[in-house]
């Protein structure tokens, strides 16, 4: 594998010109692989072309869909960010077809049907077809959850069928890889247990810690304030509570909803609220300083695959403050990085953040400690040396006729 042409790393989704690609997901992943020295290329969706001046490939959706168009890239194989999804399953047979090698990212807490947990099934969906202005969300919701319960080819069967292509399954936290285990196990399909690692998402190099060291008790939270997953009320609540506890702390806000935050903050005392700046969304690299110098990052998410704006947060030494629902949180938390919230009250994350602000009056944070330890983890280059030492090590697992 090492001596072939190309590594791909592709998600169906439209090009578009989207910078953020080369700042997260598949287009950081394709980076961190360069640093490697492999000749990776990240592939998405548009107008077929080989751009001369990035590493990257476009194509339609019937391309992806085609065998013999993987095999003209010369790739030794792809990591391809498609959610283990049924509609993307086409994709994931065509790749394998071509004779390369395949992982399949999940982007997932593990929620993934409602055979797991009917509730926070039926919840995800009522949010996602919120956010998306559906006329009737939890009636549509419903609908969706009693048709993947009780037919297994609506959903589960199908992106079982997907999986089954990979050489390799990742997920991107342990807790979520021991949701969807359970998930696995349920289908009966222990098999592909056997493929499932974790894999977390990259972080840009530039998220690092400064060398003084020094941090001040901010609190931080970054998000798209408007989707009802972040959920901006709860956030200002939490703030509120936490805030009025603690008298020298500020928060800072970046993200695009300030109109939302603002009706939100406006319900606050007036002292509280004057320590809370909103930002507004900003240039990914400017939340690098605030990082540096903030002591706490607050996520009050309904839900989460991963958080990537508490992973920049880490790598800058600062810490993690989330509830326990959402499954990357445990692992954030857990290198005396942070403080987890029992559950998504308000009460729960408010104490929460107070117990960690006292964690570092009290000397028991060290941010270079936090760095060093999460971005041995989280780097672009981390994360591609640890997706091909997985698939070596899954591939040395194969019987040697098949490999």
């Amino acid at each position: 594998m090492a001596g072939a042409a190309k590594w791909l790393t592709a998600i169906p989704l439209a090009h578009e010109r989207n910078p953020l690609f080369w700042e997260r997901d598949a287009g950081l992943l394709c980076l961190g692989l360069r640093e490697l020295g492999r000749d990776a290329r990240l592939v998405l969706l548009g107008e077929p072309a080989a751009s001369p001046d990035a590493p990257l490939i476009l194509g339609r959706l019937e391309d992806f869909k085609n065998p013999a168009w993987w095999s003209r890239w010369d790739a030794a194989g792809v990591v391809l960010n498609s959610w283990g999804a049924p509609r993307f399953e086409p994709v994931a047979r065509a790749i394998k077809a071509a004779g390369l090698r395949l992982v399949v990212r999940l982007d997932s807490n593990g929620d993934k049907s409602p055979r797991l947990d009917v509730q926070r099934y039926f919840d995800f969906l009522s949010l996602y077809h919120r956010e998306r202005s559906h006329p009737m969300p939890r009636l549509a919701a419903a609908f969706k959850t009693l048709l993947f319960y009780t037919v297994r080819a609506a959903h589960d069967g199908p992106m079982c069928a997907h999986l089954a292509h990979a050489d390799l399954v990742t997920i991107e936290s342990p807790a979520a890889c021991e949701r969807f285990s359970e998930l696995l196990r349920r289908l009966g399909r222990a098999d592909l247990v056997t493929r499932l690692r974790v894999l977390p998402h990259p972080v840009l190099d530039a998220f690092q810690p400064l060398t003084d060291g020094v941090k001040q008790p901010v609190i931080l939270a970054a998000g798209r304030w408007k989707s009802p997953f972040k959920d901006a009320p709860k956030l200002a609540r939490v703030l509120s509570a936490a805030l009025s506890a603690e008298p020298s702390a500020s928060a800072h806000l970046f993200g695009e909803g300030e109109a939302l935050l603002r009706r939100e903050l406006a319900r606050l005392p007036d002292a509280v609220r004057a320590r809370i700046t909103l930002a507004g969304p900003v240039p990914h690299l400017d939340l690098v300083t605030a990082m540096q110098r903030a002591q706490v990052m607050l996520c009050t998410s309904r839900t989460e695959s991963f958080h990537i704006a508490s992973a920049e947060a880490l790598c800058c030494g600062c810490a993690v403050v989330g509830p326990a629902e959402i499954p990357s949180m445990h692992w954030f938390t857990s290198e005396a990085s942070g403080t987890l919230a029992a559950d998504r009250s308000d009460a729960r994350l408010a104490a929460a953040v107070g117990q960690e602000l006292a964690a570092w009056r009290a000397g028991r944070r060290d941010p270079a400690k936090i760095s060093a330890t999460w971005r041995r983890r989280f780097t672009a280059r981390a994360v591609a040396g640890e997706v091909l030492r997985l698939l070596e090590e899954t591939i040395a697992q194969e019987p040697a006729g098949i490999r």
